[in-house]
């Protein structure tokens, strides 16, 4: 498939959305891009053609299939997911499992040529009995106490029965590990910045981190050029838990699962809506995703887990 000419962006406002469509205006000035989220948002005011969507309502999937037909769109780039979930459990499903069929429904009435999908490792789950690398054919079993993976798992699962139905169109789903860098700012990086990280006692699991900036690489060629499947997009080494907080120059406070997980109960459901195990347990059990599919295809990450992680904390001293 040629380099398309016309591009569509939900979940503008998302932490990529913005970021993406700058790096090909970038790229291509007269670049014809269509952003839809709620609010337009202001660094991107008289660039793009923006209009205003909202996923969760009954009626989103007609809506945003019109304007894809209207516009010629060829590519849709599917960011509109939470970035941290929020206590209103049905809203996140709502906007996350509901918007992206309406998505689907309106890339199938449109006949578009490509579909281009956020997702995550989160998704295989943090398990005990995990292989040392997950590979994308390995199941997606999530984890029953953070909603926002389990509506992600969902929303793989329906896109898997809907591609199946609509072979036109090509599919493109990247799950990254965690992200971190300069401009990250969510539930993660937000626990991360404590001078003080609570962790499971007995517990000390390698971690995959990505640079924001890989994450964008592979957006970008996945956008303009074809790269149908699923990818895991991951940097490349990981490092033990404990050794990230020291590199930091941070303290661990270790305490037995029982306790800190009955210690943190009450703020992480005012919070997140979700039990502390559905955080702490990724601090816990391995999960780390087997990235060389994708390392083979987009080339290699520019930061090790390392050296995104270095990134990330010498900004937030800065």
């Amino acid at each position: 498939m040629k380099s398309p000419s016309r591009i569509a962006v939900t979940g503008l406002n998302s932490e990529d959305g913005v970021r993406i469509v700058e790096r090909l205006l970038s790229r291509d000035p007269a670049a014809k891009i269509m952003g839809l989220d709620l609010s337009r948002p202001l660094r991107l005011a008289g660039k793009i053609d923006f209009h205003a969507l909202d996923l969760t309502s009954p009626t989103a999937d007609v809506v945003l299939a019109e304007r894809l037909a209207a516009e010629g769109v060829e590519v849709l780039v599917h960011l509109a997911f939470r970035s941290s979930p929020t206590p209103d459990i049905e809203e996140d499903h709502e906007l996350e499992t509901i918007g992206s069929l309406h998505v689907m429904n309106a890339v199938a009435a449109a006949k578009l040529p490509r579909l281009v999908v956020s997702s995550s490792t989160m998704l295989y789950g943090a398990r005990p009995d995990n292989p040392n690398y997950l590979s994308e054919s390995h199941a997606l079993r999530g984890h029953p106490d953070a909603h926002c993976v389990q509506n992600r798992v969902e929303v793989e699962n329906l896109l898997a029965d809907w591609s199946a139905r609509n072979a036109e169109t090509e599919v493109t789903i990247l799950r990254s590990g965690w992200v971190v860098g300069p401009s990250r700012s969510n539930y993660i990086s937000r626990f991360f910045e404590a001078p003080v990280i609570p962790t499971v006692l007995g517990f000390d699991p390698l971690l995959q981190l990505l640079h924001e900036d890989d994450l964008l690489d592979v957006y970008e060629e996945s956008i303009l050029h074809s790269h149908p499947g699923i990818w895991n997009v991951v940097g490349r080494e990981a490092l033990p838990l404990s050794t990230l907080v020291a590199l930091a120059g941070k303290r661990r406070l270790a305490l037995p699962s029982p306790l800190l997980y009955r210690a943190t109960d009450f703020p992480s459901i005012e919070q997140t809506g979700d039990r502390p195990a559905g955080f702490f347990d990724y601090l816990r059990y391995l999960w780390v995703a087997d990235g060389e599919r994708a390392w083979a295809e987009f080339g290699d990450p520019v930061y090790s887990t390392q050296e995104a992680w270095s990134s990330f904390v010498s900004s937030r001293r800065l």
